[in-house]
């Protein structure tokens, strides 16, 4: 019985090189499904303090907001501390503000 000879060594290369370019392609996304615009993200975190006014009965007014794209599970943590901080800390607090917002990362473009 004859065996035919097979070339692996041409096999492998393109059995790498396919796997180099499905692995880059599966990693590819847009950098900007990552991040909310200025709006977005302003938009959210007003709402929250809002909501949070609203529960508490205060009235903190945000006087400005970080220009530029933030990531959005940054304002996502942000809203969600707001939402949990106790309404005797937010009210008597000097500065009720979440570390989670404090620290939001952001990216001019």
């Amino acid at each position: 019985m004859k065996f035919k000879s097979l070339d692996f060594g041409t096999a492998c290369k393109n059995l790498i090189l396919l796997t180099f370019i499905l692995f880059g392609l599966s990693n590819c996304s847009d950098v900007d499904d990552d991040f909310y615009s200025f709006g977005e993200a302003g938009t959210k975190i007003m709402v929250a303090y809002a909501a949070k006014d609203a529960e508490c009965g205060s009235s903190r007014q945000i006087t400005s907001l970080v220009p530029g794209k933030q990531r959005k599970k940054d304002v996502d943590n942000c809203v969600a501390s707001v939402a949990f901080e106790k309404c005797s800390f937010w009210t008597q607090a000097g500065d009720p503000v979440p570390f989670a917002c404090k620290a939001i990362e952001y990216r001019l473009k």
